[in-house]
């Protein structure tokens, strides 16, 4: 699936108003079984079936934060005000990089 296929079908899961990082275009294509892993993921994020990790530096926003297959891409997804606003795709340098600037620590991954 293409980048712009993969939005697409991201905004029909979170709406219209979501943003795409700067490097989503280059990871979306690397996404194995997108359908069944990335995805389905995103529904249950959706529909509130999966726990977000406590945030305290966002001041009561939200983050979803995943590991996509074996290579070090992630998926951050933001929620502010209860609304979702955000989807990143990265290498694993971009996931470190965002994990220690939201304070998230451990290496376990929701």
């Amino acid at each position: 699936m293409n980048a712009e296929e993969l939005k697409q079908k991201l905004k029909k899961i979170f709406g219209d108003q979501i943003a795409f990082n700067r490097e989503f275009n280059k990871y979306a294509g690397e996404i194995k079984n997108v359908d069944t892993n990335f995805l389905e993921w995103c529904r249950l994020v959706k529909k509130d079936k999966i726990q977000a990790y406590p945030t305290p530096k966002l001041r009561g926003n939200i983050i979803f934060i995943k590991k996509i297959g074996s290579l070090s891409r992630c998926i951050i997804i933001k929620i502010i005000n209860g609304e979702i606003k955000e989807v990143h795709l990265g290498d694993h340098k971009y996931y470190d990089y965002l994990r220690v600037k939201l304070g998230l620590k451990g290496d376990s991954v929701r």
